[in-house]
């Protein structure tokens, strides 16, 4: 068996990936902005013990990480226009789902991984020495102020690390979004694949992107942490 790549000298198959990788990677920043915004929201809420929001953050978490990401997409992409979430095409009259398909892959990466960012960050945050927290209340800090000048900086810098595999875990499943019909690599590949039937090159192919991306992403992320590593906290 010899493996034949000539087919990506074809500008239409080029146009395809190099599409798929502008989407793909776009669907994971803007996911990883909605996990970042869910995470810290939900850890300071869990963290300060803020009254009758405790429980639903609490819910909201183990509902999300308890279930399967496609579970998640699926709910998002077709019961949402069960439900009523539609609008009304100005120009047919018909009834449009509220989401697009690029919309609810979005949601559901931020979702999903904003649930696993919770922990990581609430992790963090207790991670940071009571002897310092304690510091900062006797200059006159108040609960409020010690979060955000002393906890929330130092438990950022602290969970870094750990939200490393969380950012590959929401590259990976980003590649569902070939399944609500989104123009991802997946989606790329899938099309070459139909049309050249060289299934073991185009995968080996996407399987190498795949690794590319989440390499730079890690490399990235372990930049930022020795950037922003405080002596003496952490590893």
């Amino acid at each position: 068996m010899t493996l034949d790549f000539s087919w990506l000298l074809d500008p239409l198959y080029q146009k395809w990936l190099l599409r798929g990788i502008g989407t793909t990677m776009l669907l994971s920043l803007l996911g990883m902005v909605l996990m970042f915004v869910i995470g810290i929201a939900g850890a300071a809420l869990l963290h300060l013990k803020v009254r009758f929001l405790q429980s639903p953050v609490t819910i909201f978490v183990e509902l999300f990480r308890n279930t399967p990401p496609l579970v998640q997409l699926f709910f998002l992409y077709f019961m949402l226009s069960e439900i009523g979430l539609t609008l009304t095409d100005p120009v047919t009259g018909g009834r449009i789902p509220l989401f697009t398909g690029f919309t609810c892959v979005v949601l559901s990466l931020g979702l999903y991984n904003g649930a696993i960012a919770v922990e990581i960050i609430r992790s963090g945050l207790l991670a940071v020495p009571a002897q310092t927290v304690e510091g900062a209340r006797s200059l006159g800090y108040s609960r409020l102020q010690t979060f955000r000048y002393v906890e929330l900086p130092i438990g950022l810098r602290m969970s870094i690390p750990p939200m490393t595999s969380n950012i590959v875990s929401l590259i990976k499943t980003s590649s569902q979004a070939v399944l609500v019909a989104v123009a991802d690599i997946m989606y790329g590949a899938t099309q070459i694949m139909l049309e050249t039937f060289r299934n073991l090159e185009v995968m080996l192919l996407i399987w190498v992107i795949y690794l590319a991306i989440a390499s730079l992403a890690v490399l990235v992320v372990r930049r930022i942490a020795a950037a922003f590593r405080i002596p003496g906290y952490g590893s």
